[in-house]
């Protein structure tokens, strides 16, 4: 077992230990606003930094503990967990807790010659000692080479080797990578009090791993990565759920996450206020992806290849979506209505492009055309999929009565207390680069339904139907904030 795996498996010790209601007594306020950052420690250069909480009193994993609790099955896996830790030869009371500190991270860095990477952990224990007690422990269980320890002042730092800690380690008055700016800047964007925070140079990553894969490269610069300053991550634990985000920082930020100037959903007034599921974007990012595969030898390889299995050009698909484009599902009997919406600058080309798109995956598919007023229907292997027109908006619906549910007056979603009770608890705002919500309750109930219904006796496995019970909602959302994109989700916990 390297640092790395007994490092992961400090982390989840004090996960299990804080899950079980073993945890401090202390009520600190957690995060990493309050102490000295591991990045203090640590040279400028980074590759990927992740710092996490580990002290079992602070808020964050007091929260963490209240979440996990509200699932049936949280005290057998707080078992499960324990039993993993106990399998390593290793005591909560004795080894483990008097060995963390209130921050434990992990860094990478440019390897040199056969390496790939250097890896070092640091944790700022009490009682360092403590913590080298417990990694000689961990490799008196597994033969090998011994982890390397080295305190230095309140940190302890573990690697695999003597070297991975000389690379890493800043020297003497140099800077630190807290100092660098682009570390600095994205982890200045990431919330204090969350539990769990990461910064990522993908352009430095690129460069030291990349250059021996020419494809692997084209397909990376092709997403953008060498035109980022930083990519950064964080999860956070409230009392309504888990709160998770990816931000990425640079030119190539917009086109790593697929993302266009912010805008409000025009089509979202029209989705029926029963609705359980619905997404929105911008249609305008899908061409400029394309266009940019396209140039890729790698994706244009399997572009042509999917253009000649559906019998369709992608540029007549991307053509669909010069607006927004947004999709919503709602509960029905035989199968769910599934409903996607088009809302194009020109309505008549896009309708003509739909229908010659429709009519030609049906044809492929053996499958039958027909026409009932302003509707057009194709039908392949008895699933109907229905085209026509709402206003301006081209419609595809599963569900021919879509189309006057989508027409008539009355409750939308943006009316339903589900919808905002929601997007409130998840703090989305108003303007975003896309948007999806999900109501998980009514999810899982249409997955139930449908298993009942299909014959084969399939059904979720109870264990996973009682725990699923107490997820609620998800809203997921983009921003972008000059060269700065961000995908954030909220995960809403009953």
């Amino acid at each position: 077992m390297d640092a790395v795996h007994r490092l992961v498996l400090v982390l989840i010790a004090t996960f299990t230990l804080v899950a079980a209601g073993c945890g401090g007594s202390t009520n600190t306020a957690g995060g990493f606003g309050t102490g000295p950052s591991p990045a203090t420690q640590l040279k400028p250069g980074a590759l990927v930094y992740w710092e996490t909480a580990t002290d079992p009193g602070s808020e964050q994993w007091q929260q963490a503990e209240e979440l996990l609790r509200r699932f049936p099955d949280g005290d057998k896996w707080i078992d499960q967990l324990r039993e993993k830790i106990a399998k390593e030869g290793v005591d909560w009371k004795q080894d483990v807790e008097p060995a963390l500190g209130e921050i434990t991270a992990v860094a990478v860095y440019p390897g040199s010659g056969a390496e790939t990477g250097l890896v070092v952990g640091l944790t700022n224990a009490d009682d360092p000692d403590k913590t080298v007690a417990l990694v000689k422990k961990l490799d008196a269980q597994n033969a090998g080479e011994p982890t390397v320890t080295r305190i230095v002042g309140d940190w302890v730092v573990i690697a695999e080797n003597e070297a991975a800690i000389d690379a890493a380690l800043k020297t003497g008055s140099g800077g630190s990578l807290a100092d660098e700016q682009s570390f600095s800047s994205a982890m200045a964007g990431l919330p204090d009090d969350a539990l769990s925070r990461l910064y990522a140079d993908p352009a430095g990553a690129l460069q030291a791993f990349g250059s021996d894969d020419a494809d692997a490269a084209a397909t990376l610069r092709t997403l953008g990565l060498d035109r980022l300053h930083s990519a950064a991550a964080w999860v956070r634990a409230t009392d309504d759920g888990a709160d998770l985000a990816f931000t990425a920082d640079g030119e190539g930020a917009a086109r790593l996450l697929g993302t266009g100037e912010p805008y409000s959903s025009a089509l979202l007034k029209r989705v029926p206020a029963d609705a359980l599921a619905f997404v929105s974007f911008q249609g305008r990012g899908a061409a400029r992806q394309l266009q940019d595969s396209r140039a890729n030898p790698l994706y244009a390889m399997g572009l042509r290849r999917f253009e000649r299995e559906l019998g369709v050009k992608l540029e007549d698909l991307v053509s669909l979506t010069d607006g927004e484009v947004a999709f919503y599902a709602r509960l029905a009997l035989p199968i769910p209505e599934l409903t996607l919406m088009l809302d194009s600058e020109n309505p008549e080309q896009t309708r003509a492009s739909a229908e010659k798109l429709l009519r030609a995956f049906a044809e492929r598919e053996g499958g039958q055309v027909t026409e009932d007023g302003e509707v057009t229907t194709a039908v392949v292997d008895g699933f109907p999929v229905n085209l026509g027109s709402v206003g301006d908006v081209i419609v595809f619906s599963t569900s021919k009565d879509a189309f006057d549910e989508l027409a008539a007056t009355g409750d939308k979603l943006p009316d339903s207390d589900r919808w905002r009770s929601a997007l409130e608890a998840a703090g989305a705002p108003d303007e975003y680069t896309s948007l999806a919500y999900a109501d998980l309750g009514e999810a899982v109930t249409l997955l139930q339904a449908y298993l009942a219904i299909s014959g084969d006796s399939q059904e979720l496995p109870p264990a996973v139907a009682r725990n699923l019970e107490a997820l609620k909602t998800v809203v997921a959302w983009g921003t972008l904030d000059g060269d700065v994109a961000t995908a954030r989700a909220f995960l809403e916990i009953d």
